[in-house]
């Protein structure tokens, strides 16, 4: 048993070698209280873009001593229960892959409640018994319905942010309710080829809001460009048509100040001369 083991670790250690030379992204993720099918999904998810490795923290450790790789900066991170991934996808996309790849899992006491946990009316499929005073511990208002029991109306049991009681946590897994979202959490990541490394905390960037900082930098930048009358090949359209605009505008304003635009004065017609009659003689 010792000798096919010790193969195994030498074979593992191999592997990991080979794909340290071979990918340019390698990352450190945590496997702590990871369930063992998630970690399968995002094996086949990531088929093609990256490989999962599991092994001994000594193995890992011994591997990539060995691999000539120089991964000074991920060691302090190889330690306890983690995982090698061995990426194609740079470290942003990697990130926010496994971050938006997770699982369902029971609740235990006081986990943090991820958002409002609704328990919804109808009917739990439990016989009347024991379960109808767990049901009742949890704030739940229930009745028996012929055979089984009935909860009588929709009741928030955690909200979000919020320890999750044990009378809470019983009444989920009795009702197969599965409120917490589990997955794997990426450390650190080394760029080999740019010769970087990025920790988790400076990977985890909310899309969205970096989208609209993107967009208001662009804005802002246009703005800039165009009142400070500065031409690129974003500014020169709004900029011509704005000169276009003003153009038109102080055309407009001379048209309306010039005097030959100006009505014709009204001139009153002189009166005939009156001619005095000639004196007599």
């Amino acid at each position: 048993m010792t000798s096919h083991n010790r193969k195994w670790k030498e074979a593992k250690k191999d592997v990991v070698s080979k794909l340290a030379k071979e990918y340019p992204y390698i990352a450190i993720a945590t496997l702590d209280q990871l369930p063992a099918n998630i970690l399968s999904i995002l094996r086949k998810k990531l088929q093609g873009s990256a490989v999962i490795i599991v092994a001994k923290t000594r193995v890992l450790q011994k591997a990539l001593a060995e691999s000539k790789v120089d991964t000074t900066a991920l060691n302090p991170f190889v330690s306890k229960s983690i995982a090698i991934i061995f990426s194609k996808k740079n470290p942003f996309e990697l990130y926010s892959f496994v971050k938006k790849n997770k699982g369902s899992a029971a609740a235990k006491e006081n986990d943090l409640a991820d958002s409002d946990l609704l328990v919804q009316a109808g009917d739990t499929g439990l016989p009347p018994g024991p379960a109808l005073s767990t049901l009742k511990a949890a704030g739940l208002k229930v009745k028996v319905a012929g055979a089984t029991i009935a909860i009588s109306e929709d009741k928030v049991v955690a909200k979000k942010g919020e320890k999750i009681s044990k009378e809470v946590a019983e009444v989920l897994g009795k009702l197969n309710i599965k409120p917490m979202k589990i997955g794997m959490k990426i450390l650190a990541v080394l760029d080999k080829d740019g010769k970087e490394f990025f920790t988790g905390a400076a990977l985890d960037v909310d899309e969205e809001e970096l989208f609209e900082k993107f967009v208001l930098a662009y804005q802002q930048m246009l703005n800039l460009a165009v009142n400070s009358e500065y031409f690129n090949d974003k500014s020169a359209e709004v900029l011509i048509m704005k000169a276009a605009m003003e153009g038109k505008a102080i055309k407009a304003a001379v048209d309306a100040a010039s005097p030959a635009s100006a009505p014709a004065a009204e001139v009153a017609p002189t009166p005939a001369a009156e001619v005095a009659p000639a004196p007599s003689q």
